[in-house]
């Protein structure tokens, strides 16, 4: 080897101590994810880019949407983020702006669903639809209070919003809301099931409904958009609708003592959802009600004030608090479909600015697609990485070097991230080529090396952690597709094909800066 490298990959925890921490994945997730090479499914429990905007009193997180300037926030996402890894804000009761302050839950912009293409304008994409039967027709109730729209004028506006703003989504809650108890509803001369009527509308809405809205997996961002995505149908026979597992992880006691009460079981989801696999659907309402004796609505979401001894008190609602949770989050983790009663405009763009991770990159030649056939292409460039020439006649190690992707690659294109068996490596990873030896950095003396360092493969060090020869491997949405960054634990830089020799045969794969 060259006189800047060692002999033997050598260990630098002494450089590593001061290098930022890496944000990586969980080993348990990332075992499956290499074993199979796909690397698709979201990391567990990330966090992510920081808060774009923090509001400051009751008036930010309560009856305040504020403009209408988050239309295309899904678009920025990439397409194979699954639903259920993302932070989506929502409302409860999506329409009920009728029927006092026992009935109402959201700002009021508007009958025949104009509300909801307000909220759609702001950013909202979880919704909770309630219907009552007449005739046949769906009609929006909250109980027994008619809302001033029927469900043509739902589907209708979300129709809209989708065509004008195709890289969005819609989940929708549907619930059947009659059941005649007090303080409900009763269906009006229906001759067909609810499931039978949705059929209808699905049909009368062809292509509206992901899947037609029955039974199914969550998609990714990707396969929804454009589409409303039916995430459960409460109602007789409802179980064959829907999204599996939508309901496994869901906080909605909307009959909370009173609003601390209701903001421990919130805030007690929210830190499950941060935590938990991003394959698992979390649902958080935040709204409750013991209207019309106690607390109404607007009360729990917006605060209220209760005699104590001679004082009055004020008591803060469940907006303001998760609002002050938000902004003091420094970790940012994933919230799921966080339902809302009467939101402001700092909480729906602090759930959306959780999915700055997810966000969309465009091609950089240190962004790897991993393929089935074992080849690391770059993004940028389409080039494999290959093991090239060994430096003697030892075959103890060699350059890594970039040539052209062949259909039926050599062993020399084919590489595997592989757990090492030897030491706890604290979620990094080997990178090896099919003879067995490891992606490495240039031991150079001692000193890590800047970016533009050409790098080797050479026997994997087993007595101690190299690192390196340990790297990081983070998801990485393009456009359309699944993608990696490999960042070395020694240098904090990343793999990547070296621009000036891309379009040579043997070009270099070298260490350079990450993209952001």
């Amino acid at each position: 080897m060259p006189h800047t490298s060692a002999t033997s990959a050598r260990p630098a925890c002494a450089a590593l101590r001061r290098l930022p921490r890496l944000r990586r994945l969980t080993r348990t997730a990332m075992v499956t994810a290499v074993a199979t090479l796909a690397l698709a499914v979201a990391p567990l429990a990330v966090p992510h880019a920081a808060v774009a905007a923090e509001g400051r009193d009751n008036r930010d997180a309560f009856q305040n949407l504020g403009s209408a300037d988050q239309q295309d926030w899904m678009g920025k996402v990439g397409a194979t983020t699954p639903l259920t890894a993302m932070s989506i804000p929502g409302t409860h009761e999506t329409l009920a702006v009728h029927g006092g302050s026992s009935a109402q839950t959201q700002q009021d912009f508007g009958d025949s669903a104009a509300t909801l293409s307000a909220q759609l304008d702001r950013g909202i994409r979880a919704v909770d639809i309630r219907v009552r039967t007449i005739n046949d027709k769906f009609v929006i109730h909250h109980g027994p209070f008619y809302q001033n729209a029927n469900f043509d004028d739902v589907l209708t506006k979300a129709k809209a919003f989708l065509s004008a703003h195709k890289g969005e989504t819609l989940l929708m809650r549907l619930r059947a809301e009659c059941d005649g108890s007090t303080f409900s509803c009763t269906d009006d001369h229906p001759t067909a099931s609810h499931t039978a009527l949705f059929d209808a509308y699905a049909k009368q809405y062809a292509g509206l409904f992901y899947n037609n809205g029955k039974r199914s997996d969550p998609p990714t961002l990707g396969q929804a958009r454009g589409k409303i995505v039916l995430s459960v149908f409460n109602a007789d026979n409802g179980g064959s609708y829907g999204l599996n597992g939508f309901s496994d992880h869901t906080e909605d006691t909307w009959n909370a003592t009173d609003a601390p009460a209701k903001w421990s079981l919130v805030s007690k989801n929210l830190a499950a959802a941060g935590s938990a696999p991003a394959n698992q659907t979390f649902v958080t309402y935040t709204s409750a009600s013991r209207a019309p004796l106690n607390l109404v609505p607007s009360e729990y979401a917006g605060g209220y004030s209760v005699l104590r001894g001679k004082d009055l008190v004020w008591v803060d609602g469940v907006n303001v608090r998760l609002m002050n949770h938000l902004n003091n989050d420094t970790a940012n983790r994933r919230l799921g479909i966080v339902m809302m009663d009467y939101p402001g405009w700092a909480l729906v763009h602090n759930i959306i600015a959780r999915n700055a991770y997810y966000d969309a990159r465009g091609t950089s030649p240190a962004i790897w697609l991993v393929k089935p056939d074992k080849t690391y292409v770059d993004s940028k460039y389409g080039r494999c990485m290959t093991r090239g020439p060994q430096f003697d006649s030892s075959g103890q190690g060699g350059v890594v070097q970039q040539r052209a992707c062949q259909s039926n690659p050599p062993s020399s294109q084919q590489w595997q991230a592989a757990y090492p068996s030897t030491f706890d490596s604290l979620g990094h990873y080997w990178i090896k080529a099919a003879n067995g030896q490891c992606l490495t950095v240039p031991w150079n003396n001692g000193t890590p090396p800047s970016a533009g360092m050409e790098l080797f493969w050479w026997p994997c060090e087993t007595r101690w952690i190299s690192d390196n020869q340990m790297w990081n491997i983070m998801p990485t949405n393009l456009a359309n597709q699944s993608a990696l960054r490999f960042i070395n634990k020694w240098t904090n830089l990343c793999l990547m094909v070296d621009p000036a020799t891309a379009s040579q045969s043997g070009g270099k794969v070298v260490l350079g800066n990450c993209p952001a």
